[in-house]
């Protein structure tokens, strides 16, 4: 069984005492960028060449050589290190290829609308080599910054979560948000089963099927056995309490807006509005938040699930990409959307760092037939109310032949079904 490896990014916060240091570092990265970026605007055939070589001949072209042979065009920065120049032609590199990437595409695209501009704001967080730090360990950094008028070793204590043992620590960022200077690290972890999804479905590996919902429950997971039986029904619960952490930002922003300016938008319909521009943008940040932190912890169960099952596969269901596409109005893509989508994306790569692969399937009827005998479903809350196939959110089920029980479970049991019958009975990846 080979090996692979897991790159997940750390956010810790930096202890300091001269923010402005890290912005004169900022500034001084985001100078030396531009400079590049219109050096490539002017040879974009250099694009042809690996980004290993195009950083050389960049070099070259702003750099004394060794025997004293001045440049074609002098990088107009003094005493600019190594690793930090060298971070800045890549993120200028980046930068160049990403447009011109969007600009072929829609060159070569059958609509002519909405050409892709330059980018306006030639900025990108400070990825530090190890040339610029050092001394890394479980307390603080020492980082190289620019002063204003010369660079300098300081050193920061952080704050945050431990890096797990056995892994490498890979370049961090630097990113700045107002008056927070967080350290973004990648830390690669080693994954002992990397098989894919394939050899996995070969070998007849357990699986689980999950469903994502908009209610109490916002995930329910079933076991499939290798052979085809569905056992071991899990409900995560929490949308209740969700629901209602947010209705109470939400009331903020309508009362924090009393007396003041109702001219505003509020509520739900604030949500058309750029979030920069929001009035009482920090409880929308909030509610940003609480939605991730509430995906986070159900993502982890439903791995930890899998886990405890000796399950090697967990299957999510598709889930569409726009409004438009998805037809059911809790599908959409707001801070109020369907948890589901971020669960869905975090599961990913948990799932991974554990040995275990996710992967999405369509849901072919699977909320809409019941799983014992594939006839139409009626929904219902409660048994007071006369069941319909159209009822919007019943969390109960019964089909003609008399089956009843839960509707998520009823879906996940049916996407495990579908995608057993699609791969595992006799069919291949």
């Amino acid at each position: 069984m080979s090996a692979g490896y897991a790159i997940t990014t750390y956010k810790i916060q930096l202890n300091y005492k001269h923010l402005d240091w890290f912005k004169q570092t900022q500034s001084l990265f985001d100078a030396v960028l531009a400079f590049y970026y219109e050096l490539l605007e002017k040879q974009p055939e250099a694009l042809s060449l690996t980004n290993q070589n195009l950083l050389r001949h960049l070099e070259l072209q702003t750099i004394k050589q060794r025997d004293g042979t001045p440049p074609e065009t002098p990088l107009p920065f003094e005493k600019i290190p190594l690793y930090f120049r060298r971070a800045a032609i890549n993120a200028a590199i980046s930068m160049y290829r990403s447009y011109m990437g969007k600009l072929k595409a829609w060159q070569e695209g059958p609509i002519k609308r909405g050409k892709p501009s330059p980018p306006k704001c030639l900025h990108m967080s400070m990825l530090y080599y190890k040339g610029m730090y050092k001394d890394f360990d479980e307390k603080s950094i020492l980082l190289k910054l620019y002063t204003g008028k010369a660079w300098a070793w300081v050193k920061h204590r952080y704050t945050g979560r431990p890096f797990p043992e056995n892994t490498e620590l890979m370049s961090p960022t630097i990113v700045i948000k107002k008056k927070k200077v967080m350290l973004h690290i990648p830390v690669k972890e080693i994954v002992e089963d990397s098989r894919t999804a394939k050899e996995r479905v070969q070998q007849n590996e357990k699986f689980v099927a999950v469903a994502l919902t908009g209610s109490d429950s916002l995930a329910v997971c079933t076991t499939i056995e290798a052979d085809g039986r569905a056992t071991a029904s899990y409900f995560i619960k929490g949308g209740k309490e969700l629901a209602h952490r947010r209705k109470q930002l939400l009331g903020y922003t309508k009362r924090g807006l009393a007396g003041n300016d109702m001219t505003h938008t509020v509520g739900n319909a604030a949500l058309s509005v750029p979030q920069e521009h929001r009035p009482n943008k920090k409880y929308y940040d909030k509610i940003t938040r609480l939605t991730d932190h509430y995906a986070h912890e159900v993502s982890r169960k439903i791995v930890d699930y899998a886990i405890k099952q000796g399950a090697k596969l967990i299957i999510l269901p598709e889930l569409k990409e726009s409004f438009t596409q998805a037809k059911k109005p809790y599908l959409g893509k707001t801070p109020y959307d369907f948890i589901g989508r971020r669960i869905a994306r975090y599961v990913q790569y948990k799932a991974w760092q554990q040995g275990l692969v996710a992967m999405n399937s369509k849901p072919y009827y699977a909320s809409t037939r019941c799983y014992h005998c594939d006839a139409p479903i009626a929904k219902h809350n409660t048994e007071y109310q006369n069941p319909s196939a159209n009822f919007y959110g019943g969390k109960n089920f019964v089909c003609k032949k008399g089956h009843r029980g839960s509707t998520a479970l009823n879906s996940a049991r049916n996407l495990g079904k579908g995608f057993y019958e699609r791969f595992y009975a006799g069919s291949a990846l």
